[in-house]
């Protein structure tokens, strides 16, 4: 299929980018273009206007500093997987990008725009909640700055108001003492995840005193997977009692998941029951390698 038919402007800075949107109620913005042009291709999107942002120096930055790393707008996902300063500071950001697509989707896609994209099955979503990252928007207001918890408001829709674009995501640096995974199930290589999740625990004197785990795949936004994180607090193995309580946990809290016609809501419940404790295994009883594919 083909898109409607559209205009496209290339924007020369942001806040020409900003005005041009105002000027149109239904534009959209282009940065990587890997999520929008399929839709379009659809027709599940029509924009009258396309406003490229992607060539944007201003926006292109990956900048890694001891406090965290704040990502440009048109920085692509392949930039952020590749930024050997990005991964030490935040190592999550590379164990989630290398399971988004293949090379190719990205070499165009970018981190700000996978966010704004909003799919629940994605992974980008899930780790900005896991990891605490914060959005900063501008639009024909000002700028202002949205936590990732405030920011995924459903399938698809975010807290962006008309006229709003994401300049940069920030997130912060993780803890020495903390190991970050990704994990997920998906039917081949290089497609969204059936479900998944991004586990971050953190241990003092051998025993866990941090655990963030965040689902994906589950229902309308990224889902935090509490009694389960609460499970792990004090641990210092996962022996099979203490397994079978974290999987008892975290079947609990994946809630009543969605089903279609990929898998069942039975089947997303047990399956992120069963991450959840492969993966809390591996970085507690396992590898110690940080950030790493599991």
């Amino acid at each position: 299929m083909k898109p409607a038919s559209f205009d496209y402007y290339r924007a020369k800075s942001v806040d020409d980018a900003v005005s041009t949107l105002a000027e149109s109620p239904f534009a959209k913005v282009l940065a990587g273009g890997q999520s929008l042009v399929p839709s379009m291709n659809f027709r599940l999107s029509t924009p009258s206007l396309l406003v490229d942002i992607g060539q944007l120096d201003e926006l292109r930055s990956v900048a890694a500093t001891p406090e965290g790393v704040t990502i440009g707008a048109a920085a692509t996902q392949y930039a952020v997987e590749s930024s050997a300063e990005a991964a030490a500071v935040v190592p999550g950001l590379r164990a989630a990008l290398r399971w988004i697509g293949h090379r190719q989707i990205r070499n165009r896609g970018t981190v700000c725009g996978s966010l704004a994209h909003a799919d629940p099955a994605a992974e980008l979503p899930a780790l900005a909640v896991a990891t605490g990252a914060t959005m900063e928007l501008r639009g024909p207001n000002g700028t202002r700055t949205v936590a990732a918890t405030d920011f995924f408001r459903g399938p698809f829709w975010t807290d962006l108001q008309a006229g709003e674009i994401i300049t940069h995501v920030r997130f912060p640096a993780q803890a020495p003492n903390v190991t970050t995974r990704v994990n997920e199930i998906a039917r081949r290589s290089g497609d969204f995840a059936l479900v998944g999740v991004i586990a971050s625990i953190g241990s003092s004197n051998g025993s866990v005193d941090t655990a963030v785990l965040s689902g994906f795949g589950l229902g309308a936004t990224p889902v935090r997977l509490t009694a389960a994180e609460g499970v792990l607090h004090g641990k210092n193995t996962l022996d099979e009692p203490a397994r079978m309580e974290l999987y008892e946990a975290a079947y609990s809290d994946a809630g009543d998941p969605f089903e279609d016609v990929h898998a069942s809501t039975e089947y997303r419940r047990e399956s992120i029951a069963s991450l959840v404790v492969r993966t809390a295994t591996a970085i507690i009883d396992g590898s110690s390698e940080k950030g790493g594919r599991s």
